[in-house]
């Protein structure tokens, strides 16, 4: 009997720890499930149509490098984005493959995320990859799209892909090495984001600036940092210089930088920022993410205390965020489209993360209880479970996802002549709707005929306008 006790005891002493342990990840795993099992449900919008078959208004081009000359000269500057969405999207087939493709950039934008923190605030991989899944997870909670962010392929790569490339430079330049491939690797990723996205650009260039100018008033050495900073501006200089830009606001009936309200302009960009502070997802995912980064729990191989320098950055790096908001605003002349907003809002909470892991040096050497990781990890489970998109997500999974997925790939089936659809009676909550119209003259509906090899498409009844 006392052995027996002695068990008991040693199990109800043990179980706060334990429950510490796995509770986190449950949560992750019964929160991102419905939206992984959602991607294999999603089906292909507009752009996918257009890409898939090579085409440039609406007219199929006869390779990958014609199309994407054409959309840096007529339309978007964003070369290498184009390319690889145009050679990826014409060489798989559309319907099976539509899922992993979304699979692999958010598997992507959580690697590098990873890799980010386990460079930068010097964690763990095991830490790494939750606080990573942890951040996603939060991101995903909160943002307005998650049809346009997580489940239409044209418009998550254009987004998604410049963050992950942003979040492994910023780490190799954490991790200085005098190897040939450590420098092209600095070269290649410089060139690549700007060439990815303009608004990506426009910030890492603003950032590596910032700190090129500190480092040379302090006489350091840093060639990486030179060499990024060259390279990227190189890049953006062929990103603006685009002959699309100008031509696409012409096309939208668009003046470019409205300078006479630039003050209207700044006001919204900063009040976002302040309304992005003020999310609870944001909230509880810094609060568990300060308990999973405490020093206690890392081996002695990665323990050490992040940069001093790190909280300052993330600061400033939080102000450009806005900075580049506004400009983006003022450049436009438009209100942020929701999607972009996101973007901002991805850049902005990792540097509000960062801020919050390194500034405070007494909440960096807290040692937490089981019982206190327990309270905040349950907290981030109400704010997480609790969501509007998790809902959403929930629902679509058992009805509206199944019928829908029936219904694109009767579509996506049917080849040949002229072909007419019926308008579904609604899309699921979080479907990205296909943009096709009544008018089989709809550019939409032109790239969809090209994809199916047939005269003309037409919805009947159609929700959708053309775009």
């Amino acid at each position: 009997m006392p052995r027996l006790y002695r068990s008991a005891a040693a199990l109800l002493t043990a179980m706060p720890r334990l429950l510490s342990r796995m509770l986190l990840p449950s949560v992750l795993i019964i929160f991102l499930a419905p939206f992984i099992a959602l991607l294999f449900y999603s089906s292909p919008a507009a752009d996918d149509f257009c890409e898939a078959t090579l085409s440039f208004a609406s007219v199929p081009q006869p390779n990958v490098l014609s199309v994407t000359w054409l959309y840096y000269t007529k339309w978007s500057p964003r070369w290498l984005t184009t390319f690889i969405v145009h050679s990826v999207l014409s060489h798989v087939n559309l319907p099976s493959a539509y899922g992993w493709l979304l699979l692999a950039i958010i598997v992507a934008n959580v690697a590098a995320l990873g890799y980010f923190f386990s460079a930068t605030v010097r964690l763990t991989r095991i830490q790494s990859l939750l606080v990573a899944l942890v951040f996603y997870a939060a991101w995903i909670a909160s943002i307005s799209n998650p049809d346009e962010q997580l489940y239409w392929f044209s418009d998550v790569i254009v987004y998604n892909l410049p963050l992950s490339t942003m979040l492994v430079l910023a780490g190799l330049l954490q991790r200085a090495r005098r190897r040939v491939w450590y420098y092209a690797a600095i070269v290649l990723l410089s060139i690549a984001v700007p060439a990815e996205h303009e608004i990506a650009g426009t910030f890492l260039c603003s950032a590596l600036f910032a700190a090129t100018v500190i480092t040379r008033m302090k006489k350091l050495k840093v060639p990486q940092l030179y060499l990024s900073f060259a390279m990227a501006a190189l890049s953006f200089a062929i990103v603006m210089l685009s002959p699309g830009n100008a031509a696409r606001a012409s096309a939208e009936h668009r003046p470019l930088w409205d300078t006479a309200h630039s003050l209207r302009w700044v006001a919204h960009s900063f009040y976002s920022g302040l309304n992005w502070l003020s999310l609870p997802a944001i909230l509880a995912a810094a609060c568990c993410i300060l308990v999973l980064s405490q020093p206690g729990q890392r081996a002695p191989a990665v323990a050490g205390v992040p940069p001093r320098w790190l909280p300052i950055a993330s600061v400033l790096g939080m102000f450009v965020v806005l900075c580049v908001c506004s400009v983006t605003e003022v450049a436009t002349s438009m209100w942020l489209a929701p999607r972009v907003v996101s973007w901002f809002q991805f850049v902005f909470w990792l540097l509000f993360i960062c801020a919050v892991m390194t500034g405070i040096p007494e909440l960096y050497q807290t040692r937490f209880s089981p019982s206190t990781r327990i309270g905040v990890f349950a907290l981030l489970a109400v704010t997480l479970l609790g969501s509007s998109s998790f809902r959403a997500a929930v629902q679509d999974l058992h009805g509206p996802a199944q019928s829908w997925r029936r219904t694109y790939l009767s579509r996506l089936a049917r080849r040949g002549g002229a072909i007419e659809f019926d308008a579904p009676s609604r899309y699921p909550k979080l479907a990205k709707p296909q943009m096709l119209a009544a008018d089989p003259s709809c550019w939409a509906n032109r790239c969809l005929a090209n994809y199916l090899h047939a005269d003309s498409v037409i919805v009947r009844n159609s929700p959708d306008r053309c775009p």
